[in-house]
């Protein structure tokens, strides 16, 4: 399990980020789990949670009471099953549906900023692992994904990527997730994906489906703040427009910890959380 992930640093003297997910809403948690707890980083505030089971006028509404909303673009859409017999959704009876053409949903301003610590994550399924890059969750700036966790078409595998500064062509950090292949399975349940970035620790961390390798860390001093919404299914800057399945989209300012990351991989939505 350990052996699952590779670090590689696209840009020499690039040190890291960390993402993760989870946290129940206003309360403290101790990162834990391994990685020692600081006092920086000893809380979550959840910023988005959004179950996307319904969207009454194109706006998928946030559980957050003040939180932004994801407003639909394209042919989005917002699948809901109402036939025990149907096509079941990722997580309980609604999912965003994307046919990767100029789809994409996203809030009007960042939920989460990148200049400290961040947990970003969702629930992602392919039509199908093929010859196309496809951002499935991006934060941007003006020239430069701050993050984004896409399909890479190349190694077709998951990755995260960082950019190290708000620029064009800018030296990034990758992670990525080197032995579980994607699932584009038609009736699959897709794959969890979270992204954790602890600023004290200068550290990114990538899980999939729950699970964290030693080598899917890396270490980055970056710390810019994105400037642009929360983009779902596609990268602002480059497109790489997703085609397939997205649900349970959560971010929190703090790092969450390995317990909440398994806890957010379920089946299940968990509101609470």
């Amino acid at each position: 399990m350990y052996d699952r992930y590779r670090a590689a640093f696209v840009a020499s003297g690039a040190v890291a980020l960390v993402f993760t997910l989870g946290a129940l809403s206003g309360a403290a948690y101790a990162v834990g789990q391994g990685h020692e707890a600081r006092a920086e980083e000893t809380s979550l505030s959840r910023e988005g949670y959004w179950p996307l089971e319904e969207a009454p006028g194109g706006i998928a509404p946030n559980v957050e009471p003040e939180g932004l909303p994801l407003t639909l673009n394209g042919d989005a859409w917002i699948y809901h099953n109402e036939d025990i017999f149907g096509d079941p959704a990722l997580v309980d009876q609604g999912d965003l549906r994307l046919d990767g053409d100029g789809d994409w949903v996203a809030t009007s301003a960042a939920p989460v900023g990148g200049d400290g610590s961040f947990t970003l994550a969702a629930r992602a399924r392919l039509i199908a692992a093929d010859d196309r890059t496809q951002t499935a969750l991006s934060l941007p700036g003006s020239d430069a994904d701050r993050i984004a966790i896409r399909y890479q078409a190349a190694s077709g595998k998951w990755e995260v990527v960082v950019s190290t500064k708000d620029k064009a062509n800018a030296p990034q950090v990758v992670i990525t997730e080197e032995q579980a292949l994607p699932d584009d399975h038609p009736q699959g349940v897709g794959d969890h994906l979270a992204v954790v970035f602890d600023a004290p620790a200068h550290e990114l961390r990538f899980y999939v489906n729950g699970q964290l390798a030693n080598t899917s860390t890396a270490v980055d001093t970056t710390s810019w703040t994105a400037s642009g919404g929360l983009q779902v299914g596609r990268s602002a800057i480059h497109g790489e427009y997703f085609q397939g399945t997205v649900d349970e989209v959560r971010a929190y300012s703090g790092a969450a910890n390995p317990t909440m990351i398994s806890q957010m991989a379920s089946l299940t939505g968990l509101p609470d959380l």
